[in-house]
Formats: structure tokens, sequence, C-alpha cells
């Protein structure tokens, strides 16, 4: 439930589909995701409902409703990696870098959640 979600946002940010779109189909699918019993479905259909409603009530502008849609969306497809070290390493110094980036990232067709367990031996 939580792709089909983000797939939907996804096509409202890339104009593929208006908010009305997101908004009817968010409201025709709210019983099927509140029965997935995923709390962060949930959690983010509500989010995505509430930046809705103040949109028509005129509190937000569609750009700010963009960028929120677009939070929600880089938050649920930041890759999380956990390594468990088995064997003590002989290495005494060890770096780390980072890149962040803001440039947006199109991907053509759906988009798709992969869970990875990586073992190291």
């Amino acid at each position: 439930m939580l792709t089909e979600l983000l797939n939907h946002i996804d096509a409202c940010l890339l104009l593929r589909c208006t908010v009305r779109d997101l908004e009817t189909w968010l409201v025709s699918n709210l019983q099927r995701i509140l029965d997935s019993g995923d709390s962060h479905v949930v959690e983010i259909a509500n989010r995505v409902d509430a930046d809705l409603v103040e949109l028509d009530e005129g509190l937000i502008d569609e750009m700010t409703l963009r960028e929120r849609l677009d939070s929600y969306v880089k938050a649920c497809s930041t890759i999380t990696a956990t390594f468990f070290e088995t064997e003590r390493t002989i290495n005494n110094h060890t770096t780390a870098t980072t890149e962040t980036f803001n440039d947006r990232l199109v991907v053509p067709g759906l988009v798709e959640d992969h869970r990875v367990d990586l073992v190291f031996a």
C-alpha cells in the first residue's frame, strides 16, 4: 500500500495527475489504507489529507503542498543500511563521506520498495 500511495503522490509531483486526482484517489482508497494495518502508510495518508484540507481552506498554496508531498516521498525513499562487524579489523583509521543533493531523481515507472538484509562475513 505504501508503494501505491507514493506512486500517486509522485505522479502528482511529476504533473501526471492533478492535486484533485490525488485527493480523489486518497478518499476512495482511505478504507484500504486503514485496513492495511501499516501505521506508516496511515500516517502519510493522514498528513497528505491534512495538507489537502489546508490547501482547500487557503492556508497553504500549491507550492507549499508540493514541497510537503516531495518531503514525504524523499523520507520514504531513504535507504537505511546497518552493518554489523563480526571480526576485528586491522585498520586504525576510518573515514566516511556523505553527499546530499537536492535535484529531483526522475524514476520512469513505478516506485518499488525493496528490503535488503546484507551480511558480510
